[in-house]
């Protein structure tokens, strides 16, 4: 483990929600690294500076203007029904190009390291994943094709828990 990869692991060690066996290794780092120890300090306690804000401010867009924009985008759509379509079209092709792509990067073993220890976690914890992911590896088809639903499903959420633009394979 490293520093990059301890700084986008915090929110899951510290809602308990990380695998036992990366816990471990954040917390091997820990001990070994000052910067590190100093970081998820203050890491904590930014966090519940932000958790108590979030108490104390509720942010609720309000109802007129929740009900204007609702307006807009119905008039919108029903004006533009193709460009919705369209629209939607795109967004489902490049979702499926994504996760072709960090499928065939996962079975050529060039997921970054933090894509990879999340990989390597889900599919510790999921069957099918694990049943999946292994199959393609045995094979090397790095020409895999669509997923199944499931294993789609699951590697999209995958996607969604990186930062913010990280990227899940090596350059």
């Amino acid at each position: 483990m490293n520093c990059k990869e301890l700084a986008y692991m915090l929110a899951d060690y510290f809602d308990g929600s990380m695998d036992p066996r990366l816990r471990e290794e954040l917390d091997a780092h820990l001990a070994m690294c000052e910067p590190c120890r100093v970081f998820t300090s203050t890491y904590q306690a930014v966090t519940d500076k932000t958790r108590l804000l979030r108490r104390l401010i509720e942010y609720e867009i309000p109802p007129e203007v929740r009900e204007r924009l609702e307006t807009f985008v119905r008039a919108a759509a029903l004006k533009y029904p193709e460009k919705v379509r369209e629209y939607r079209e795109q967004v489902e092709r490049d979702r499926r190009e994504k996760v072709a792509d960090l499928v065939r990067a996962a079975i050529a073993g060039t997921l970054s390291s933090a894509a990879a220890l999340l990989m390597e976690s889900h599919c510790a914890a999921c069957p099918e994943c694990r049943e999946y992911f292994g199959a393609l590896r045995k094979t090397s088809n790095l020409q895999a094709g669509d997923p199944p639903e499931g294993i789609r499903s699951h590697v999209i959420a995958l996607m969604q828990t990186l930062p913010p633009g990280e990227e899940y394979f090596l350059a």
